[in-house]
């Protein structure tokens, strides 16, 4: 069947545009070859003409059709347009002979004598077609690319989307094992110091290692609910530095709806005191706030020596999870006296 849907060749169901075409096109050189005789024909004799005349259009254009889907099982898609388009030019030749054989054998059986009827030129009408048909051959091509360009953007926009839930479940992925691993480092500071402590510390770090892996598949998180984590994190690291380290959060309540990255805030946290000393002599202080449609995490500077270890993963993921997650950046600023960390507070 030469009208078989093609639209897993086409990229579209082209049904309606050959029925339009053909009729389109019949209409266009009924006007052209028999100006006017429209209105001074009777109208049955001028629709035998016209029938004719549609009888050839629509061989031409189902023949011409097929030779094209052909042509896309080759060379689909937009890395083969060039190729198309040197091609397509062939296709005149099963053209002309379909033109002369219809206007020589069964154009006369179509043909009325009338005076308004005059024969059309037989060049006149091959030129004609031959226009008409790279004409027909260009809409397809056009339809056929935008479906393609289409197509072609779509799985794009799915080949980004899942390379960025894959980036972002690595990147969550390395959160819990570094949280844990200092956790624990933590915990065998604490067990030299008092043991019935360190229990307490083992249950608090069961209680915020459970909220971890319960917010782990979420990409954004409230601000109310990241305070409410951080809470018992901050807890965890004054049973071991004592006060030593000083938190000071200052948090408008209008902003505690805004969301912003799991776990960000302990990270940011957690990256202060890894990377500071902690003595006595030298407390460190971190403030927490908001400002400007930001999460503040401020702390004094006091930086502990390089001992070959890598510093600066933490912030790395938190920086790489908001680039992948909206279009606002991190912000950090680091002085002489103060290092400060800006994590946008987002709306959704």
């Amino acid at each position: 069947m030469l009208l078989k849907n093609a639209k897993t060749i086409l990229g579209f169901n082209d049904y309606l545009f050959v029925f339009a075409g053909v009729l389109i096109n019949t209409h266009t050189v009924m006007a052209i070859y028999y100006t006017g005789a429209f209105f001074k024909v009777k109208f049955t004799d001028y629709l035998v003409t016209w029938f004719g005349e549609f009888l050839c259009i629509l061989i031409l254009w189902l023949v011409i059709r097929q030779l094209y889907l052909q042509l896309l099982k080759k060379f689909k898609g937009i890395q083969h347009i060039k190729k198309r388009l040197l091609i397509i030019p062939t296709f005149l030749i099963p053209y002309f002979f379909i033109c002369f054989w219809y206007i020589k054998l069964i154009q006369p059986f179509f043909r009325l004598d009338h005076p308004d009827f005059t024969d059309p030129n037989v060049a006149v009408q091959i030129l004609t077609g031959a226009v008409i048909f790279f004409i027909d051959m260009g809409f397809y091509e056009a339809l056929h690319l935008f479906v393609e360009l289409k197509n072609t953007k779509i799985e794009e926009e799915i080949r980004k989307k899942e390379s960025v839930t894959s980036q972002l479940l690595n990147l969550k992925n390395q959160i819990s094992p570094h949280f844990l691993f200092n956790s624990l480092n933590t915990l065998v500071h604490l067990i030299d110091v008092d043991k019935e402590k360190s229990k307490e510390f083992v249950h608090k770090l069961a209680s915020i290692y459970k909220t971890t892996l319960e917010i782990s598949d979420q990409n954004l998180i409230s601000l109310k609910d990241e305070l409410r984590y951080i809470n018992d994190y901050t807890d965890l690291l004054q049973e071991r530095f004592g006060e030593n380290v000083n938190f000071k959060i200052e948090i408008n309540d209008c902003e505690k709806e805004k969301k912003l990255i799991p776990l960000s805030l302990q990270l940011a946290v957690e990256n202060a005191v890894k990377h500071n000393i902690i003595t006595t002599k030298h407390p460190l202080k971190i403030n927490i706030l908001t400002q400007n449609g930001y999460l503040v995490i401020k702390n004094n500077l006091q930086k502990k020596h390089s001992n070959g270890i890598q510093y600066g993963l933490g912030l790395k993921n938190i920086r790489k999870r908001y680039e992948l997650l909206s279009n606002e950046r991190v912000i950090i600023e680091s002085g002489k006296v103060d290092f400060i960390l800006k994590l946008p507070l987002l709306s959704e």
